[in-house]
């Protein structure tokens, strides 16, 4: 079995030593839980990188600042920021930020370690979980906040809508590292358009088209066309073909019920 080399980084011991204790039983080989990035500077944690390295809840500007200073030390290691509450434009910082992944407080255990192990696994940041099991993911290096669009969804709580906070899900729009003849592609299956006529409007033959469709379903992680058009009508990619498309159309209502 492998263990992760993880640090933990939360001012309040408390809540430090039950985040040491979660990730121990885990398969994470915590080396160090310390209260903040100055601890680990004038520390001996810093000649062997970890991994892993998980942020407690810290304001935006505070918790980006955490992480270029993370960076410098281990440019290869992935960073996690637990948060409270934060405003879309906190959400702007820490998407420009240096962060990999940004997990609500209010998510399970087990959906942390899940999100953990896929932030590992692939070269992705997962910025926010849609729902306690569903991840919204886009490639390191992602868009910076001007592209961001977030918008809340139906979960959002009353109270938060009376204080402005976002103690919620975030969903946006995002790549997932798909180049734009993939995105050209994806939107010919939104259409309902067969694998010859999207060969026809790109210019390629049949044969190129079925390698790019297995990559993008590679990419965005499902496993066949209907899935990845469902996918591609979640993430905006059908909005140009709405009043053209009846398949398109059928598959909103699928997407709706």
């Amino acid at each position: 079995m492998e263990y992760i080399a993880t640090i933990v980084i939360e001012p309040r011991s408390l809540v430090r030593e039950a985040l040491v204790s979660l990730m121990a039983s885990h398969s994470y080989q915590v080396v160090g839980g310390v209260a903040s990035t100055a601890d680990i500077e004038n520390s001996s944690l810093v000649a062997d990188a970890p991994r892993l390295v998980i942020l407690g809840p810290l304001p935006a500007d505070e918790a980006a600042s955490a992480a270029g200073s993370i960076r410098k030390l281990w440019p290869d290691t992935k960073i996690i920021l637990l948060f409270d509450r934060a405003s879309p434009v906190d959400f702007q910082t820490l998407l420009a930020s240096e962060i990999d992944g940004c997990i609500p407080l209010f998510a399970s255990p087990d959906t942390l370690v899940g999100t953990l192990q896929q932030i590992i696994a692939a070269d992705l940041r997962i910025l926010v979980l849609k729902t306690e099991t569903s991840l919204t993911a886009c490639p390191t290096g992602g868009q910076e906040g001007d592209d961001l669009g977030l918008t809340s969804n139906s979960r959002a709580r009353s109270d938060d809508a009376e204080n402005g906070s976002i103690d919620r899900t975030i969903s946006r729009r995002i790549p997932h590292g798909l180049s734009e003849r993939e995105e050209e592609i994806l939107k010919g299956v939104v259409r309902g358009h067969s694998n010859k006529m999207i060969a026809r409007t790109c210019g390629v033959t049949d044969a190129t088209i079925k390698v790019h469709m297995k990559s993008i379903l590679r990419k965005i992680r499902v496993a066949n066309r209907t899935q990845a058009a469902i996918w591609a009508l979640e993430q905006g990619y059908g909005a140009d073909a709405n009043r053209r498309s009846p398949a398109l159309r059928a598959l909103q209502g699928e997407v709706a019920a």
